[in-house]
């Protein structure tokens, strides 16, 4: 696993979310010569006729079988979660809360998993906050569905874990450098 706080390499980080407890945001970092081999794993753990892998539509075998490639990868996550507050506030500011800690990395990129009914918004919080940070001229933001970026399916599979609970918190713990309580 690389090391959480990263060289002077430009990182990408893709995110997800889970609004079962509050609201969870989720950020996969990978280092760009992590991602073509992060690809192709998480590619091939799909199933025939599968354009995506998404954790709440498999079954528990899949499930362990996904997390057990995921914690070999070449990647670290961080965790936001505004357990107290309801997804219209907490989302906001988990992803203020999310750039300003990944200002401390040579980050280059933001990936969020396209949800029609956030992206107007979660533009003008990102123009925001990466200007609060002085992260406007180094770092760009897109949103993109899953199925067309693979790296979407990590936040997407730790946040179900986490939120899940029992064994799968557990599952995917090492993958895990950072969690931050928003409030």
């Amino acid at each position: 696993m690389i090391a959480p706080v990263l060289g002077s390499v430009a990182v990408q980080a893709f995110i997800d979310e889970n609004t079962v407890r509050g609201i969870m945001v989720v950020a996969a970092v990978a280092d760009p010569s992590a991602l073509d081999e992060a690809r192709r794993t998480l590619t091939a753990l799909r199933l025939k006729g599968q354009e995506r892998i998404h954790f709440k539509s498999e079954r528990d075998t899949r499930r362990r079988a996904i997390c057990s490639a995921l914690v070999t990868l070449d990647i670290h996550v961080r965790v936001y979660h505004a357990a107290e507050l309801a997804p219209k506030i907490g989302r906001p500011r988990c992803l203020e809360a999310l750039v300003g800690d990944l200002a401390e990395l040579p980050l280059s990129r933001l990936v969020l998993e396209q949800d029609d009914s956030t992206v107007k918004s979660d533009r003008r919080i990102l123009f925001e906050a990466t200007g609060k940070h002085g992260l406007r001229d180094r770092l760009t933001y897109h949103h993109l569905r899953a199925k067309q970026e693979p790296m979407l399916w990590i936040p997407d599979a730790v946040a179900w874990c986490l939120a899940k609970g029992g064994e799968w918190p557990a599952r995917v713990r090492p993958l895990i450098s950072k969690t931050m309580t928003v409030e």
